[in-house]
């Protein structure tokens, strides 16, 4: 199975960005489940 990686820009507000810092979080990674989250919900 080959997977496909696309690359896409969002917007935070600083707020939201201090608190990703703080927690060393994996922005990408963190979007990525929650998307899959949603995806397994509404299908």
């Amino acid at each position: 199975m080959c997977i496909t990686v696309k690359r896409k820009t969002i917007t935070i507000r600083e707020d939201q960005d201090e608190w990703i810092e703080e927690q060393h979080l994996s922005l990408s990674s963190f979007v990525q489940e929650k998307l899959d989250e949603l995806i397994e919900e509404r299908s």
